[in-house]
């Protein structure tokens, strides 16, 4: 299966522009049209992680944390980045990753733990808005389908709904300069309404078969409001449980061996809960609105564990690692079964070690 394909699928799933502004996804490394027959998926991209694919004959690393997060000024073997990025190139080795657009996605990483530690339903912590255009194009009847194959083949999508367009007769006037007769003609008026990005490839690909030179068009940012998912996941457990029970429940829905713990109330039945894999105290002063017992998260600093103490907020650190390290259930997931492509897990284990 060629690479772009196969990123089609995740970014169906996840898509691109659900990632934080400061981060970046997507194919890092690589040529999209690679055929790929063998699939390493791992959390980063460590040396050994690299080590494995090339012994493996990997084509692709997926990985939940980018490799490359800054611009780069150069590529060479003077920086572990540097014989990293070269390492993968010399064995033709793809790079794809989904970091926070996995996170924030409406079946992503957020959800996905917040299921597993007892939720029956959640909520968006932080919910992300799409940019939504709205494009109008008018086409001759005859016209008509070669421009809606082109909404089918562009992909547009939103709200669960795939290709939808609305399509209106009008009548189209006008004269040449400088003349006096007044021409007419037969138009169709074709609507499409989605993502900021997809309008504007709608849009270009239009142009590429539209039958007149100057094409009328109108394409502008609309009012609608639609989630693209988010960040956190806050929900109500169905059956309240002590705060310390809930604690031996989480490592072991978890399998995680140790936690640190801050205890605003140690005493306090759980009923209510907030999550955020990952690094989330950024989100603390929004989640103390929520009125949670229990945030959970990882990475929490020590000044932020004070501050949340004295509010009388539990806090449940699973480490950074711990709470993602299975991203990789939900990559297998959407990938489903694919003809004649393996795929393997390859982990390095957690980077802290409890003694």
């Amino acid at each position: 299966m060629r690479l772009s394909e196969i990123t089609k699928k995740l970014e169906k799933a996840f898509p691109k522009n659900m990632a934080e502004s400061w981060d970046n996804v997507g194919l890092l490394i690589g040529e999209k049209n690679k055929d790929v027959k063998k699939i390493q998926i791992s959390l980063d991209a460590t040396d050994r992680v690299i080590e494995e694919a090339v012994k493996n004959k990997a084509d692709l690393i997926i990985t939940h944390h980018p490799l490359i997060f800054s611009p780069l000024k150069a590529i060479n073997d003077s920086t572990l980045l540097g014989k990293k990025i070269m390492k993968l190139i010399k064995n033709d080795i793809a790079l794809y990753s989904m970091h926070t657009n996995l996170d924030s996605a409406e079946n992503g990483l957020n959800r996905y733990i917040a299921e597993i530690i007892g939720a029956k339903e959640s909520k968006i912590i932080a919910e992300n808005h799409l940019d939504i255009y709205k494009l109008s194009v008018y086409v001759p009847k005859e016209n008509y389908q070669e421009i809606i194959k082109k909404v089918r083949e562009t992909g547009v999508s939103l709200e669960g709904y795939d290709d939808v367009s609305y399509s209106t007769e009008c009548l189209e006037r006008y004269r040449r300069s400088g003349e006096d007769n007044v021409y007419t003609v037969n138009n169709i008026k074709v609507e499409v309404i989605g993502e900021k990005g997809k309008m504007f490839q709608l849009l270009n690909e239009i142009k590429k078969i539209h039958p007149y030179r100057e094409m009328a068009y109108e394409i502008f940012s609309v009012e609608n409001r639609y989630i693209a998912g988010g960040v956190g996941r806050v929900f109500s457990l169905e059956n309240p449980i002590p705060f310390r029970e809930y604690v031996d429940l989480i490592k072991e829905k978890l399998s995680i061996e140790n936690l640190r713990i801050v205890a605003g109330n140690e005493e306090r039945t759980v009923k209510k809960v907030a999550v955020v894999n990952g690094s989330g105290m950024s989100f603390f002063k929004k989640i103390k609105k929520l009125g949670v017992d229990v945030f959970i998260t990882g990475d929490i600093k020590y000044h932020e564990a004070l501050d949340a103490a004295e509010e009388g907020l539990d806090l449940i650190d699973l480490g950074h690692y711990e709470s993602e390290h299975f991203f990789n259930r939900l990559v297998i997931r959407e990938l489903g079964e694919v003809d004649d492509i393996e795929t393997y897990i390859m982990n390095e284990k957690p980077i802290f070690k409890y003694r």
